[in-house]
């Protein structure tokens, strides 16, 4: 059968069988559809408005007559009549374009002591979303070049959760590899390459940071049992050749990790902890990566207890109505006060298409202070009617943040209450995570003496309006230090200096795992984070809760 294909005003003809899905057709034509929860059809992120054809949706047949559309899933979605036609809306695609990934990293000082004395070593920190590459020269240890890309995994899953799910069914595992290797870092060395005159055969070490899901789906390693109590990887570390993987250096290339330190606490952290030297601080010190995970370190005089916290996508924008990546067309930053006239930031071209998750945390802290949104993040409904800012969406109400007229899509671009309540759940899954740590500790949120936040999300929001809605304690932002990409940093320590695999290795014992939903209060601490900024008010003195509803 011969499917077109409509996108952005162009037109590709494919062809196809029933057995595929309108996603994949898609796909083949050379489109990104976003499929945040792996194609399962739980997401509503891969709609597409069929025309004239025959189709298959989930188990139930239905014809589209001429010059009547159907908005679907598209993973749910397949073709049953020749000369089908289906048309994917922008919103549905995943744009590359402009990404904004955090590639800084500063190494510590170290003992310059490479296992390979010549040569090149290219140090990767693989991330749910994105991954970042930097190639080094392995005798003067100097950073010839850095480079970025989504992570391709994105095509097929959003999350560690879904591409956990993703394994169980054959033959995704490789599949998973083949995107994070052959068509996100295989591309990314060849640029490292091309912009530094190097050989790949010269690279003859690679070191690679990431959560322990993403090292497992890396080296090929099924990542199903941290998915299932009691959450054990099959292993804290890999070691392979680039051959084996794939990799398009030196055939026989080193290839190794940084070690993890638990299922769901993986050598992303144990970088951070190592290149900020964390352990070695006096006092109370914490460590923050904000991401999907929320993965996060207490060292109290030496003793380190870590913890993983289920916050979700939604800062990536995934789940939110207009939700999008930090990438081309996504409103970046967001200022106003009680009038409502938004002064914003677009990344990229000026006519925006979605909103990234800095700018909705700046839009909720300012809607808070100027009592637009209220503590338990709903709207003053009259302020949005009288400043012509309101519209009622799914049965919602939402503030218009950008006309039809402005946008990209030709559709407004709103936040709904529902979108709120998606940002105040992942927020309260980071504090709520994060009291818990401490109070395993004996501790509370004010005895911190010094905060490290490590991440690219980290890199870009506003502290003073993260610290507002309640993501971030209330301690004074003097207290604290934002760094690079302490992953990358870390997986560059492991190419500059032999020691550190020894190092890694001592350090991942170091920490007590704390379980969050085997505590006794994650579950309080959680609810009461669901507020902004919390429902306890002496976490936030700074912040004048208003209790009005």
């Amino acid at each position: 059968m011969t499917i077109k294909i409509h996108f952005n005003g162009r037109s590709v003809a494919v062809e196809s069988d029933s057995d595929r899905s309108v996603l994949e057709l898609a796909r083949k034509a050379g489109w990104h559809i976003d499929a945040k929860c792996g194609g399962r059809g739980s997401c509503a992120s891969c709609n597409v408005l069929l025309g004239e054809g025959r189709y298959r949706v989930f188990d139930e047949e239905i014809e589209v007559l001429p010059e009547q559309r159907r908005e679907v899933l598209s993973c749910q979605t397949k073709v049953l009549s020749e000369n089908a036609e289906f048309f994917i809306p922008r919103s549905s695609v995943i744009s590359f374009d402009g990404a904004r990934i955090a590639d800084e990293m500063e190494i510590p000082e170290h003992a310059f002591n490479p296992r390979f004395k010549v040569g090149c070593g290219v140090a990767v920190d693989v991330g749910t979303t994105t991954v970042v590459a930097a190639l080094l020269d392995l005798k003067t240890g100097k950073v010839l070049s850095r480079e970025s890309l989504y992570n391709q995994q994105i095509l097929k899953a959003d999350d560690v959760v879904s591409r956990i799910s993703l394994c169980n069914t054959e033959g995704q595992l490789e599949a998973l590899q083949e995107l994070v290797i052959g068509h996100t870092l295989n591309p990314l060395i060849h640029k490292l390459c091309a912009g530094t005159g190097t050989a790949p055969e010269e690279i003859v070490h690679l070191a690679v940071s990431g959560n322990t899901v993403m090292m497992h789906i890396f080296f090929g390693v099924s990542p199903v049992s941290i998915g299932t109590i009691p959450f054990k990887p099959v292993s804290h570390f890999f070691k392979s050749t680039a051959t084996e993987l794939g990799i398009d250096i030196n055939p026989g290339a080193l290839v190794e990790d940084v070690p993890a330190i638990s299922g769901y606490v993986g050598g992303d952290i144990t970088s951070d902890l190592y290149a900020s030297n964390l352990w070695k601080n006096s006092g109370l010190t914490v460590l923050i990566d904000i991401g999907t995970n929320g993965e996060m370190a207490a060292c109290l005089d030496g003793k380190i207890s870590a913890c993983a916290t289920a916050a979700g996508p939604a800062f990536e924008g995934a789940g939110l109505l207009h939700g999008a990546r930090a990438a081309s067309r996504a409103i970046d930053t967001i200022k106003y006060d009680a009038n409502l006239d938004f002064e914003l930031t677009v990344i990229g071209e000026p006519n925006p298409m979605g909103l990234c998750g800095s700018a909705i945390i700046d839009f909720i802290a300012d809607g808070f202070r100027c009592k637009l949104i209220n503590m338990m993040g709903r709207y003053d409904v009259e302020m949005l009617r009288k400043n012509f800012r309101y519209e009622s969406v799914c049965n919602m109400h939402a503030c218009m943040l950008v006309a039809p007229e402005l946008s990209a899509t030709g559709e407004s671009i709103t936040i709904t209450e529902g979108d709120i309540a998606e940002i105040l759940k992942a927020k309260a899954a980071i504090y709520g995570g994060l009291k818990s740590l401490l109070a395993e500790l004996g501790k509370t949120v004010q005895e911190i003496d010094h905060i490290v936040l490590a991440g690219g999300f980290a890199k870009h929001i506003n502290l003073e309006n993260a610290i507002c809605i309640g993501l971030l304690p209330d301690i004074g932002t003097e207290k604290y230090e934002v760094i690079g990409n302490g992953s990358l940093a870390g997986a560059a320590l492991a190419l500059l200096d032999q020691s550190t695999e020894q190092a890694y290795l001592e350090l991942i014992k170091k920490p007590e795992i704390v379980t969050l939903n085997q505590t006794d209060h994650f579950t309080n601490h959680f609810q009461e984070a669901l507020a902004i900024p919390n429902l306890e008010e002496d976490d936030f003195p700074s912040m004048g809760t208003d209790k009005a509803e």
